[in-house]
């Protein structure tokens, strides 16, 4: 068993590295040319690491030779000032360049698994609850269109060529040491400042239509300080929910895709058990850092919730931390993960809002 790992220096990436090499598994880490993060893979001498841009078919091609499984975590979260076709030609095209990087190898691989996210289910507007695996999926943005695109791609890129997959959709992921900035006025307020960007962010469907919603936080929170603990809720006062997945849960669910007879040709949800509802997340932040708790009233609801059932039953994934045990494992420094050092994504709200 060799498996090729894209986006190896990535959150979850760096985690999939640590995990495969405590299996015993061969490992190529693919990280991008210059990747300031690439550092991270230095606690893993033996593993084989290449650099190779999404774009680059040739530097694929040679990332592609030899291996024998496939796990695709590479792809750019955030468009910001990249033109639009750049984004998707790395995260639509660039997969499709990896499947071609493996058809070219020659050899056929085992199974070809893609990270893909539950952004493809409108995240701002969510068409059910809970989101299942076979729940309609028009994400109307950038960044979950593009990961629909690769999701596409794959189904047919397999069927043509024969290669087993499977698609594993992440809610949001989050190390331990990143948890204890979220649900802070601080984080809130970057969030909803997201409204700005109009119809440039996954969560438009959310801010579309409505009032300054910073503006309507910052009323509630009065002179309340950044530290607090804050949760949103709907105008019946009851609280918003999201579904989040610890990056060790999230390391274990894309293991059992890889090695799972249960998850071939599958589209997967990995989440934690259950979601978390924003009085939740709150009262553990107020809990475990001692700071004050304040409900922040929204005009609007937002239930953003995965199923987690397929996972269960087909490839026996049952993950094992809450926010709560997150946030208390990135208090105590836990030493069972590689903390994401990241700024990209939603992490980039977690380093701007660090309390």
């Amino acid at each position: 068993m060799r498996v090729l790992v894209t986006g190896a220096a990535g959150r979850v990436g760096t985690n999939m590295v640590k995990r495969l090499v405590g299996e015993g598994v061969d490992v190529r880490a693919m990280v991008l040319p210059s990747d300031p993060q690439l550092s991270k893979l230095d606690a893993f001498p033996d593993v084989d690491v290449v650099e190779a841009d999404l774009v680059d078919q040739a530097a694929i091609d040679r990332a592609c030779r030899d291996v024998t499984h496939v796990v695709h975590l590479a792809a750019q979260l955030v468009r910001g000032d990249s033109p639009a076709d750049r984004f998707y030609d790395v995260n639509a095209f660039g997969t499709l360049r990896l499947l071609e990087g493996v058809v070219h190898a020659g050899a056929g691989v085992e199974r070809f698994v893609l990270a893909s996210s539950d952004g493809t289910y409108r995240p701002g507007k969510p068409p059910e609850r809970p989101l299942r695996e076979k729940s309609w999926q028009e994400p109307a943005d950038y960044y979950g269109t593009s990961k629909l695109l690769g999701e596409i791609i794959l189904r047919n890129h397999a069927a043509q060529f024969d290669i087993p997959y499977a698609i594993v959709r992440f809610a949001t992921v989050i190390s331990p040491e990143e948890a204890g900035t979220m649900f802070r006025l601080s984080f809130w307020r970057a969030v909803l400042g997201w409204q700005a960007l109009g119809k440039d962010s996954h969560l438009w469907p959310l801010f579309d239509g409505q009032p300054d919603l910073v503006r309507i936080l910052n009323e509630q929170a009065g002179d309340a300080t950044d530290d607090t603990a804050v949760g949103l809720r709907d105008p019946d006062f009851q609280p918003w929910t999201i579904s989040l997945l610890d990056v060790r849960d999230a390391v274990d669910g894309v293991y059992r895709a890889l090695t799972e007879p249960g998850a071939v040709g599958r589209a997967l949800n990995l989440a934690a058990m259950k979601p978390t509802t924003h009085d939740d997340g709150a009262s553990a932040i107020a809990d475990l850092y001692d700071v004050p708790k304040l409900m922040v009233t929204m005009p609007m609801r937002h239930r953003l919730e995965l199923s987690i059932d397929s996972a269960i039953g087909r490839i026996g994934f049952w993950p094992q931390h809450d926010f709560r045990s997150t946030v208390k494992d990135g208090l105590r420094g836990a030493d069972d993960y590689v903390p994401a050092h990241s700024t990209s994504g939603v992490a980039s709200t977690w380093h701007s809002s660090t309390p």
